[in-house]
Formats: C-alpha cells, sequence, structure tokens
C-alpha cells in the first residue's frame, strides 16, 4: 500500500487541487478572494511537491522495484506539479 501511495502522490495532490479549484470558483466566484485562494492552494500544493520529491529522493533503492518506484513517483510529481501549476496560471494572471 506504501508503495502505491509513493507512486501516486503527484497524481493524488494534482487531483486534490482540482477538485478544490472548482470547489472555489462554484462557491466564491470571481473576485479578488478566490484569486488569493487560488494563489494560495496552488502554491502549498506545488510546496507538498516539491517537499514530496525531495523525500523520495533521499529514500535509497534497495532492489529494481525500489528504482522504478522511486522513477514513477518523480514523473508523477513531475506531472502533478506542471498540471497545478497549468490550472492555478490563469487565476493568476487575470
Amino acid at each position: 500500500m506504501r508503495a502505491w501511495a509513493i507512486m501516486l502522490s503527484g497524481l493524488l495532490i494534482w487531483a486534490a487541487h482540482f477538485f478544490i479549484l472548482y470547489g472555489i470558483g462554484e462557491f466564491i466566484g470571481d473576485g479578488f478572494a478566490s484569486r488569493l485562494a487560488i494563489a494560495a492552494l496552488t502554491g502549498v500544493c506545488l510546496a507538498i511537491c516539491a517537499l514530496l520529491a525531495a523525500a523520495v529522493m533521499r529514500m535509497p533503492p534497495r532492489d529494481f522495484f525500489g528504482k522504478w518506484r522511486m522513477q514513477l513517483a518523480f514523473a508523477g510529481l513531475g506531472i502533478g506539479a506542471l498540471a497545478i501549476l497549468w490550472q492555478g496560471l490563469p487565476a493568476l494572471l487575470a
């Protein structure tokens, strides 16, 4: 179970960011407060991705599966961070 959580952590953070963004857009609407909330949420999610990437980098791979899990976790964290930035950027530029 821990291996799956490590490998999917970036995508899970992105999914949470996605749903919370839509909640902000639906219930808060447009305005300075929503842009501030989106900026804060995007920053927190990107920071979590960076911290998890640092934690994964510190884990020594014991075998082939450990190395593969680390590479998959990095890929998921990178894709998740890119998706988080992509979703948060329009609100930050508006």
